[in-house]
């Protein structure tokens, strides 16, 4: 086997000097030094050997960090001259063999590889959750850690920093579990752990890292996984760090009193990394404009181990068989332009130039090293995850003809997902947490919504049916696949029209807890944070207790009464760890929903704490409700009760799309129609001249008085079969040359603000009313955080950072505020 390593220098001399170390292994080694070139940086020691030579420990790199290495047979190749002859490599004829560029091949063994890992360096792996673990390479660092310690070697592999988002694991002892085993002599003695320090999104499914945490055996950090996406890539252009605003008022929040800088024990709060890993930062101009963020240190990567499923021998990786793209590109970039290795496991090999540029989604001048996973060890140590094998509809191969979910029965958890689904609306980008949260897919496809809505998973989906359980991350029938790093832009920028997520604790003042249920268990906000700090409308969904929650359900009265309360109460006075800040949420003017089997709360501005605005039929406002909570709520004026249907077996059929003419508004102060096509499908001329009679009876009326209409039209969603483009173009242009004096076709998200210009009516405010509205304190002006308020309540908009700092460049008086708010409504993005 060949192995080749990259001088870890920054320096170009270094570089050019001498790039490569290339060993080929058989039996036993020889050490020498080499000194080529004049850079001092190009010493290397290497081991040029035969079978007469007695073994010995061998190191490739700078004397500065050199990496320990078992070879035989060394071969050396001219990096100045391309030289391809071989010389004799017996000790008598020359120290210094040569090999021919055509074998500077990448491939080696899994111990090889994971010889090139050095004490102290920051490891980072790809994968996320159950899916993509490079288990043959980790397995291998694992078995070489215990190896020396029972050789009785103190200065090898250890001290390693783990950097991990979705942190691969089983739940048990494999992923980034092999990196916890702790090794064992006869005589009982143990080594301390191979990691000194790990930051992660989620220790969920790798406990034996959770464990050594949680022991206070290592430092341990839980930070968002968007962030910590980002950190590493920030990494690769040599960025100080990530900074944003996603963590602010949750434990992440390094402020005192606020939250603890994401440490989850003593050690890593008596770290010196500690105060440097996520910094408070205030950025902008003039008090009012001052807004905090968050900085997440940049850390050097020396080491990266990714995964992909075909490789050539130049290093060039390709995923067709990977469920996900989890980032591995900035974790080969990062460690690259750190100067460390980059370490790839495969499945298969092809032969160099054979795959295509556009498969290739790592270079192989990114990768250093590329372990091959035998043909009969697949499914021990690549499977595409821990509960599939292979699947070639996660992997995107395939299309499955199965679209419907399967439907639920009736139960707690069905009902919360009925009662959250009504906040979908067609055209929504949506995304949904793991456990209840994946209740609304299969209502919705129950319904027949699933169709008219993007599902979205923070690793990159986008469309089709998010995986369930542990094999959450992919989704079946994908219309696209991103990198996680991409997704989270997406995500944080406010790409997300709605989020459904799961809660484990809900304080009065709407903070939620995933993160950590007690000191004894750590979880990790995975991509909680990013997700619920970034979208727009947020619906947190819980049983209302837990723990032995039984209800029954009377169909004919579609009511529900509780059987048995659940032992350990969801609504408590304050969280053991605040994930989602509901005070933070009203700053953010967000839109959040707390949804139960019983009863369903909101946190807004009016009220300090959560308040109740819809109740079950057949609950007991005070039994069932009150007295289950540590905290009294407000209760609405308007108190609702929850839709009956919602406790019924049989299919709600719920009305997803309006009549035509529901679709249509007329605004007739300015004579202009708004017609609404999302969802229309039309297959055949009988369903196109149905529409096209409908536009007639629609028009016609408003046309007698007034004439010609200027008419605005919304396609997005809308679908007309191939074929029908004349048929359906000649019945428009009739209503078109009968009745439209204009027309303006919009697709995506275009029409909604022409359309709410015209429903706030602009022209008919009344200036003053609507100023003093906005001006809180009667101050005279208004204030960036009054302008947000005011937008939200006005209008349901929610205005984001760097538009709140466009519209407020001058104070805010009565003279402009008229101009403020129309550049509001024309520039700026709507909800």
């Amino acid at each position: 086997m060949i192995v080749m390593q990259r001088c870890r220098h920054h320096l170009p001399t270094a570089r050019r000097c001498i790039r490569y170390s290339v060993g080929v292994f058989t039996s036993s080694t020889l050490t020498t030094t080499i000194t080529t070139g004049s850079s001092p940086f190009c010493v290397a020691s290497v081991s040029v050997c035969n079978s007469s030579i007695n073994s010995s420990t061998t190191t490739i790199g700078s004397s500065s960090s050199s990496r320990r290495l078992t070879t035989d047979n060394y071969l050396s190749y001219d990096a100045f001259t391309g030289d391809d002859s071989f010389v004799d490599t017996s000790p008598s004829t020359s120290p210094i063999p040569r090999i021919p560029t055509h074998a500077a091949h990448k491939v080696c063994t899994p111990s090889d590889a994971v010889s090139l890992i050095s004490r102290g360096d920051t490891i980072a792996v790809s994968g996320f959750v159950a899916q993509g673990s490079p288990d043959l390479i980790l397995k291998s660092l694992s078995d070489r850690y215990e190896q020396e310690f029972k050789d009785g070697i103190k200065d090898g592999v250890g001290n390693l920093t783990l950097l991990f988002g979705g942190g691969p694991g089983d739940w048990e002892s494999r992923g980034l579990n092999y990196l916890a085993k702790i090794p064992q002599l006869e005589d009982g003695t143990t080594a301390p752990p191979m990691i000194k320090r790990a930051i992660g999104a989620h220790f969920g499914q790798v406990p034996m890292i959770g464990d050594l945490v949680l022991k206070n055996q290592i430092e341990a950090w839980t930070l968002p996984l968007g962030s910590i996406s980002r950190m590493i890539r920030a990494q690769a252009t040599h960025s100080p760090g990530h900074i944003t605003t996603i963590g602010l008022g949750t434990y992440v929040d390094p402020t005192p009193g606020v939250g603890n800088g994401g440490a989850v024990n003593d050690l890593a709060r008596k770290s010196p990394l500690h105060e440097k890993l996520v910094t408070k930062l205030t950025v902008g101009y003039g008090e009012e404009m001052k807004t905090d963020y968050l900085l997440y240190k940049a850390l050097p990567i020396q080491v990266g181990i990714i995964r992909a499923t075909t490789a050539d021998s130049s290093g060039n990786l390709s995923f067709e068989h990977e469920s996900l793209r989890c980032d591995q590109l900035s974790v080969a970039m990062a460690a690259r332009n750190s100067g460390g290795v980059v370490i790839a496991q495969v499945k298969r090999l092809s032969q160099v130039g054979s795959l295509p540029s556009r498969s290739v989604l790592v270079p192989g001048s990114m990768v250093d090293c590329v372990v091959v996973v035998e043909d009969e060890d697949h499914n021990i140590y690549h499977p595409m995850s821990y509960t599939t094998p292979h699947s070639p509809v996660l992997a995107g191969e395939i299309r499955s003809p199965i679209e419907d979910s399967s439907r639920l029965p009736l139960n707690e958890r069905k009902v919360i997902a009925r009662r959250a689904s009504r906040v979908l609306k067609p055209g929504q980008t949506v995304n949904l947490g793991i456990g209840l949260p994946e209740g609304v897919a299969s209502v919705a496809g129950e319904e027949g919504m699933l169709p008219y809505i993007t599902l979205t998973t923070e690793p990159g989906s986008f469309g089709g049916m998010p995986a369930s359980g542990k094999n959450f991350g992919p989704s079946s029938n994908a219309d696209a696949l991103i990198e996680m790093n991409q997704q989270f832009d997406f995500y944080d920028g406010g790409g997300l029209d709605v989020a459904f997520l799961g809660a484990a604790e809900i304080s009065a003042s709407g903070d939620v807890n995933v993160s950590r249920m007690g000191p004894s268990r750590i979880t990790g906000p995975g991509g909680f944070i990013d997700i619920t700090q970034a979208t727009r409308k947020v619906c947190f969904m819980c049983p209302f207790t837990a723990k032995g929650l039984e209800i029954a359900f009377d169909e004919e009265k579609g009511s529900m009464s509780i059987v048995k309360e659940g032992t350990v109460k969801k609504f408590v006075n304050k969280v053991f760890e605040t994930t989602f800040s509901g005070d933070e949420c009203v700053r953010r003017g967000q839109h959040a929903l707390y949804v139960t089997e019983r009863c369903v709360f909101r946190r807004t501005a009016a009220h300090d704490v959560l308040e109740l605005i819809e109740i079950a039929p057949g609950v007991d406002l005070e039994k069932d409700i009150l007295q289950q909570m540590e905290f009294t709520p407000a209760i609405s004026n308007d108190l609702k009760i929850m839709d009956h249907q919602y406790f019924r077996s049989k299919k709600m059929n719920l009305q997803f799309f309006r009549s035509l003419a529901d679709r249509c508004t007329y605004h007739e102060d300015d004579h202009v129609l708004f017609i609404d096509l999302f969802g229309v499908c039309l297959t055949n001329e009988e369903e196109v001249d149905w529409i096209v009679n409908s536009f007639h009876e629609v028009v016609r009326p408003i046309t007698y008085s007034k004439g010609p209409v200027d008419v605005v039209v919304s396609y997005t969603g809308f679908y007309l079969k191939t074929g029908l483009e004349d048929y359906f173009a000649q019945g428009v242009k009739d209503v078109e040359r009968r009745y439209y004096k204009s027309v303006k076709r919009f697709s995506g998200k275009a029409f909604r603000p022409s359309l709410l210009r015209k429903k706030v009516g602009v022209k008919a405010w009344n200036e003053n009313e609507m100023f003093r509205l906005f001006d809180e304190e009667n101050t005279g002006s208004i204030s960036p955080e009054q302008l947000r308020r005011g937008i939200k309540k006005k209008f349901g908009l929610t205005l984001k950072q760097h538009e709140l700092e466009e519209l407020c460049r001058e104070k805010i008086t009565l003279q402009n505020f008229p101009d403020v708010l129309a550049k509001c409504l024309s520039d700026f993005r709507m909800e």
